[in-house]
């Protein structure tokens, strides 16, 4: 029996997007527990006009042309990053999501504890099997 997979940019994107928002819970606890003196915290800028779907111009045109009220210069998606990075009031905030700039809850899988620590624990094992300890 074959087993068919395809690979589907838009679902990569967002599991790869799910997997960096429970990455960081997840290291911020161990580096909690470790009391290291360093915060984590994923951050969601938006969606940006850049040139990430250039290769699909007719697309990304139509696509931006149709809401274009909702996209954000490279500028203004920077800006939440730039403000959990740099802001006095986060210092020692840690494990949390932001969005514009507030902090915000991650809705579904994202919450879930134990998915973040299972990720967690399944990417040790990954590095491990092909790097060694």
């Amino acid at each position: 029996m074959y087993l068919i997979c395809s690979y589907l940019s838009p679902k990569a994107y967002a599991q790869s997007k799910l997997a960096n928002i429970l990455h960081a819970k997840e290291l911020s606890k161990q580096l909690k527990a470790k009391g290291a003196n360093v915060t984590i915290n994923a951050v969601h800028p938006g969606v940006i006009k850049t040139e990430i779907t250039r290769d699909f111009k007719f697309i990304s045109d139509f696509m931006y042309f149709v809401a274009s009220k909702f996209v954000k210069s490279t500028s203004q998606g920077a800006a939440t990053t730039c403000y959990v990075a740099l802001s006095p009031r986060l210092v020692g905030v840690s494990g949390e999501y932001f969005e514009d700039c507030n902090e915000s809850r991650a809705l579904g899988l994202a919450s879930d504890d134990d998915i973040a620590r299972n990720l967690w624990k399944q990417t040790h094992e990954l590095i491990i099997s092909i790097i060694g300890e």
